[in-house]
């Protein structure tokens, strides 16, 4: 199955996801990662298999509702994918927590998020930071 993706890609995808798993660590409170390797490699590895296999899934189920949110709702199957991942790695968590950003001069205040939010912001920051990645490294 990896094979028709080409090593490279997989190569790519999962040190990508390894980099946005700790960013996102470090910049939303609630997303805990235990600060080992082996914890944000499997969890990549984790990340990019369940982003290969399940996402296409809930995708095809949710098509109906994401044309009527004009695409919102893939924030939600984004949402369930870290969440499928957050499950299935032993060492990364979800929790209430804070998010607040201040970077050269760019100043979000400090914010509650409930464990849904956290969860949210996670994915979003994920998504991000993994777009970057690829954009502009890789």
């Amino acid at each position: 199955m990896f094979l028709m993706f080409g090593i490279k890609n997989i190569l790519r995808s999962v040190v990508s996801n390894a980099v946005a798993i700790f960013a996102t660590s470090y910049l939303i409170d609630g997303f805990n990662v235990d600060g080992n390797l082996q914890v944000i490699g499997i969890g990549a590895v984790v990340l990019g298999l369940v982003n290969i296999f399940v996402k296409p899934i809930l995708k095809i189920i949710s098509f109906p509702i994401n044309i009527i949110t004009l695409g919102f709702f893939n924030w939600f199957i984004n949402a369930i994918v870290i969440y499928l991942t957050v499950y299935l790695v032993e060492g990364i968590s979800i929790s209430e927590g804070f998010f607040s950003f201040n970077y050269l001069g760019i100043v979000i205040p400090e914010i509650y998020l409930s464990w849904f939010w956290t969860l949210i912001a996670a994915s979003v920051s994920i998504g991000i930071i993994n777009w970057l990645i690829r954009k502009i490294l890789l």
